[in-house]
């Protein structure tokens, strides 16, 4: 089974007998296999790279010495990023407190997680490689520092569609489950995660994904909820899982909670597709018999 595309985005490249190293401050996916960076050494864009899917140099040359229509794009690319950037008012104090978790960071900006939010939210419209999630990267120690709540926070507030493209871009794969939470302002793109990470066998994503969609999706929203429940079944025919049962569970449980209605009378009235009714009766009945 392959694997999923790399981000280089902070990764160290050494030269010179590992006596210099550089670091990818900026990535841009251009094609499923190629990837153009830019390689720093501390703050300074030094070389122009563009990259395959297994990280080898296609091309790469020092940005003293040469520039091309694609190293121009990138640098002025890179250029708007950081110009954008200097405008928010967040210090050097700001950015190290946003790697601490909540209860440790000194907040002594109180306006800090906003600026985050922000951030993010401008990372995501733009399709920018961020500077946040390569921090996070390259000296995080905790997954639920400022950053990734602000990001948790800006994915229920951005375009699903262009979160999703950012995620996969950054490798943040474990946050795209985030999303389901939001996913019936956007039910075409359901499928397409779902087609994107069983592609790679990533099923606990797309386990999470369909658990997080069940949980918030309006109890009216039949397309999507047959469609939910439909990618559930795959799942569960495919790899012999409970995805289905899962999902049933959680969706019946709001029923009981919220609609003037039972289970079984709500599930009739909203699921006309014949296979997807075979494939719930049978889940229903091993929950009975299991």
């Amino acid at each position: 089974m392959k694997s999923l595309p790399q981000s280089f985005l902070g990764k160290k490249v050494y030269m010179d007998g590992r006596t210099r190293s550089y670091t990818v401050r900026y990535e841009e996916h251009i094609a499923k296999n190629k990837t153009h960076v830019i390689l720093f050494e501390q703050e300074t864009p030094v070389i122009f790279a563009v990259l395959s899917s297994e990280g080898n140099f296609l091309d790469s040359f020092y940005l003293t010495g040469k520039n091309n229509q694609a190293s121009a794009n990138a640098l002025e690319r890179y250029k708007e990023m950081t110009e954008r950037r200097k405008s928010r008012p967040m210090t050097q104090d700001d950015l190290r407190d946003a790697l601490k978790t909540e209860p440790n960071a000194k907040m002594k900006n109180e306006n800090i997680l906003k600026h985050l939010i922000d951030e993010h939210l401008e990372d995501i419209k733009h399709q920018w490689p961020s500077r946040l999630i390569l921090m996070q990267k390259t000296e995080g120690r905790h997954d639920e520092s400022l950053v990734m709540l602000a990001l948790r926070e800006a994915l229920h507030m951005a375009n699903a569609q262009k979160s999703f493209s950012y995620l996969t871009a950054h490798r943040l794969d474990q946050s795209v489950p985030e999303l389901g939470f939001i996913m019936h302002e956007y039910p075409d793109l359901l499928p397409e995660i779902c087609e994107y990470y069983l592609e790679y066998n990533e099923v606990k994503i797309v386990r999470q994904l369909l658990l997080n969609t069940a949980a918030s999706v309006p109890l009216d929203q039949k397309e999507l909820i047959e469609s939910l429940l439909s990618m559930a079944s795959r799942i569960d025919h495919i790899h012999y899982s409970s995805v289905l049962k899962s999902v049933l569970s959680v969706l019946f449980k709001r029923v009981k909670q919220d609609a003037k209605t039972s289970p079984k009378a709500w599930l009739t009235s909203t699921v006309s597709d014949r296979k997807t009714r075979l494939s719930i009766a049978a889940a229903l009945k091993s929950q009975k018999t299991g």
